[in-house]
């Protein structure tokens, strides 16, 4: 069965943090409101972990670009009623870097990608050479694709604007902030992207990761480094878009929160 004129594609992106231990929650979101397409980030599994089958038995085909128990890993799950076109895609520098993942389809004429960017300067051994290497390379592609229907989904470990963080969240030299990284991002709204989340809530405090340290969620210091980014087509077809912070709050939660978006037929 495939959508009809009628029915919206409702789309939900996730940084679960470690997909097994997160696995309650994500079971929850799955029955209880039964999304067309979910995209995941940080799935933090190899392959033979990851529970496809357990995906399937609840409706979902999965695909999974997997990463490593430190940090990584992509995924794309689809309700077993969606037709799914294959896209083998690797984006330039992607083999270069370890912990930066893109996946990407096609279901019901929109292309969907769930990405993960390195977060840059003081996470492990990365930099923020490779962080901004990765961004220019999703710009890049996403240029090429942008013609159609496109829906880029993930971490993309950048704070856009002063707004996008509580005040004293984080360090003015931090590689969430620094100019470099904000200027790799507003490229990609340059080249015709729309941020999804700033074109339903344009103004305000809108948050997408609270730390588990220092007492961030109780003192509502998050920031905003989850990002929805759709095409023209797509755009036109926006109708809302919801940032769950309730399941921040959820016992064994994930320090980032879901997005959920609507698109019409």
């Amino acid at each position: 069965m495939t959508m009809t004129e009628t029915d919206n594609m409702r789309m939900v992106s996730w940084n679960v943090n470690g997909i097994r231990a997160r696995w309650p929650r994500l079971m929850e979101l799955l029955t209880c409101e039964q999304p067309d397409v979910v995209c995941l980030q940080e799935t933090r599994c190899s392959e033979w972990h990851f529970p496809s089958e357990r995906l399937r038995e609840m409706g979902y085909r999965s695909r999974h670009s997997p990463g490593s128990q430190q940090g990584g890993g992509v995924a794309i799950l689809v309700r077993e009623d969606h037709p799914i076109t294959e896209r083998s895609v690797e984006l330039d520098h992607q083999r270069d870097i370890a912990e930066g993942h893109w996946i990407e389809l096609t279901t019901e004429g929109i292309t969907i990608v769930s990405v993960y960017v390195p977060a840059g300067a003081g996470a492990g051994e990365l930099s923020d050479a490779g962080k901004l290497a990765f961004l220019e390379a999703v710009a890049r592609h996403a240029c090429n694709e942008h013609s159609r229907p496109l829906l880029i989904a993930g971490d993309f470990n950048v704070c856009p604007t002063d707004e996008d963080l509580a005040p004293g969240a984080l360090s003015p030299t931090d590689a969430l902030v620094r100019p470099e990284s904000r200027g790799r991002f507003h490229r990609l709204l340059w080249d015709g992207l729309t941020d999804a989340v700033r074109a339903v809530h344009p103004h305000g405090a809108v948050y997408t990761f609270w730390d588990y340290q220092a007492g961030a969620w109780q003192k509502n210091n998050g920031i905003r480094i989850d990002h929805l980014l759709l095409s023209p087509q797509a755009a036109d077809r926006l109708i809302s878009v919801e940032i769950d912070k309730a399941m921040r709050g959820r016992d064994k939660a994930s320090d980032h929160t879901p997005i959920r978006v609507e698109l019409a037929a």
